[in-house]
């Protein structure tokens, strides 16, 4: 029979039992194991029974069911047939699922040829576009010029005339004569001839300052004498008042020399010359400078060699209402009706401020 050992003890610290192997495998409840004495001889009786194990019926059923055990899990593992059968199925798992990938791809290709198609289109179409406005905009701005050229051409025998006292106490014509005899002096001819003259369209003003006269001469060369003796007397006295002469010119052109008023103040200030051109421009002397649009006024800063001056763009920022009142100021007389529908078309009556 096997011995219970007690465990010994090392320091307080229990120790495991040493032995052979039959004393583990071999519980006593299961498997009685025994080895003779020490001191019993080889040859005595029972030394043949003493050396081998004894076996009972609980280690017998013990044994089935570890056999029974492992039947069960050998028959559940893999075999080489199974694992034939799983990876085939796998196999065409994957197959189909990367044909509907295949085919999903094939659509977006053909969807993604198809926008890359219609965006080069749309690519081309929009630099058509943008040729065609670009070109359309040059046409503008040079029937731009064209149209305003011939409006101060149109206006060249004019002469605005600004300071004259009003209202009028003798026909304007005969204050005009007057004027101009003064202004002439004995180079004067007998007779001005004028084509027309009146005051400039719109109520008065209410601050009381006299509406402009604008008047038309018949003799071309006689206004450019007036406007030549003009330019060189720096005050006009006429009648109590201060009179200036000035040249009729079109909206557009006194918007662009609104625009460059801060450029022509410093030509001034530094003393260089200048002169305005028609076709509307500023030429400079210093430089070679010709200015003609917006875009020419970096060149010529450059070659001027000043510093940066801002001025704003008057061929995009034209006010709509100085236009309007502009057109107004210089429309003829007409019928009530013709009037009420023209002033209907320039957004409603308007009154002219100089």
């Amino acid at each position: 029979m096997v011995r219970n050992k007690k465990p010994h003890t090392l320091g307080g610290t229990p120790h495991r039992p040493t032995g052979t192997l039959d004393e583990f495998v071999c519980t006593p409840s299961t498997l009685s194991c025994s080895r003779p004495p020490d001191n019993m001889a080889p040859g005595s009786p029972g030394s043949e029974s003493a050396g081998e194990p004894t076996l009972d019926g609980t280690q017998d059923d013990t044994l089935a069911l570890i056999k029974q055990e492992l039947a069960m899990i050998s028959a559940q593992m893999l075999t080489k047939a199974d694992t034939g059968g799983l990876l085939r199925e796998l196999r065409a798992a994957i197959k189909e699922e990367v044909a509907a990938l295949r085919k999903d791809l094939s659509s977006v290709e053909v969807r993604v040829e198809a926008l890359e198609t219609e965006a080069q289109a749309s690519r081309a179409q929009h630099q058509a576009a943008e040729l065609a406005t670009t070109r359309q905009g040059n046409m503008l701005l040079s029937l731009r010029r064209q149209v305003e050229d011939l409006e101060n051409r149109s206006r060249r025998q004019n002469i605005r005339i600004r300071g004259l006292p009003e209202p009028d106490t003798a026909p304007l014509q005969d204050t005009l004569q007057a004027l101009f005899r003064q202004i002439l002096g004995e180079e004067c001819p007998a007779v001005i001839k004028l084509d027309r003259a009146h005051r400039s369209l719109g109520p008065q003003r209410p601050d009381g300052r006299p509406r402009d006269v604008l008047c038309c001469l018949h003799d071309y060369s006689l206004k450019e004498r007036l406007m030549t003796a003009a330019r060189g007397m720096a005050d006009i006295p006429f009648r109590g008042a201060s009179v200036a002469l000035y040249q009729d010119l079109s909206g557009l052109t006194l918007d662009a020399r609104r625009a460059l008023r801060p450029l022509t103040t410093t030509l001034r200030e530094k003393g260089i010359a200048y002169r305005w051109g028609f076709p509307f421009s500023l030429q400079i002397r210093q430089g070679n400078a010709w200015i003609q649009g917006p875009e020419d006024v970096p060149r010529a800063l450059r070659a001027l060699r000043l510093p940066p001056i801002r001025i704003r763009n008057w061929l995009l920022e034209t006010p709509l209402a100085q236009l309007h009142e502009v057109a107004e100021e210089e429309r003829p007389p007409s019928p009530p009706r013709r009037r009420e529908r023209a002033q209907r078309m320039l957004g409603g009556p308007r009154g002219v401020e100089e």
